[in-house]
């Protein structure tokens, strides 16, 4: 079950690269900057993967990819909110997290370590970015129909993927001191099946065309 969801989320994470090369000449600047995301996405898998072949850690690519995920997410929507207030706190908050993801890496530099705190922080600020959004769609009333609001699409596949991940991190520390294969098992076919998800929601949001 955990091989055949982390391959089919695999198969949509390429589907999605595969639209977004597709559109991207198309496609208005914030969704620009999630194909670059999806990029990274593709770039992080590839090299957990490789690694893993060998048997070698990759636990030190988490700081790294979500260092990389909050500023491009920030990006993603500041412009899509075009709020002048957030685009001039976006560089300190994304700035902020990036120095705190290089800092956190630099006092518990061991490579196979897992960083719950870092991954916890991370998905309240993503999940703060999409509370910004859906406070300013609702304020503001401008979209008709939110089947055809990628940014729709997009919001809700970060919201259901952060805040299933964000119960692994939070109970991370009991999970880890209750450890069985068939949890771990578990947690993985979890993990997979919201990236799943994720994938499908960007698949949709880069293939339906913007409302004006």
């Amino acid at each position: 079950m955990v091989a055949k969801l982390s391959l089919l989320s695999c198969a949509i994470l390429l589907i999605a690269t595969f639209i977004g090369g597709l559109r991207f000449k198309k496609l208005p600047i914030n969704l620009r900057y999630l194909v670059a995301l999806i990029g990274l996405e593709v770039a992080t898998e590839t090299l957990s993967r490789s690694l893993n072949a060998f048997h070698q850690p990759n636990l030190f690519i988490m700081p790294i990819f979500a260092a990389g995920e909050i500023w491009l997410l920030a990006l993603v929507y500041d412009k899509s909110m075009n709020w002048l207030s957030f685009s001039r706190v976006r560089p300190w908050l994304a700035g902020t997290f990036v120095a705190y993801c290089i800092i956190d890496s630099m006092l518990s530099p061991e490579v196979a370590h897992f960083k719950p705190a870092l991954l916890v922080v991370e998905s309240l600020l993503v999940l703060g970015l999409i509370g910004l959004y859906f406070r300013k769609l609702l304020n503001e009333l401008r979209v008709a129909n939110l089947g055809q609001e990628p940014m729709f699409w997009v919001s809700v596949g970060l919201v259901i993927n952060h805040l299933g991940n964000l119960q692994i991190y939070l109970f991370s520390n009991f999970l880890l001191s209750n450890y069985s294969k068939q949890l771990n098992l578990n947690i993985w076919a979890i993990h997979a099946l919201l990236l799943v998800i994720l994938y499908s929601c960007y698949c949709v949001a880069l293939w339906i065309r913007p409302q004006n």
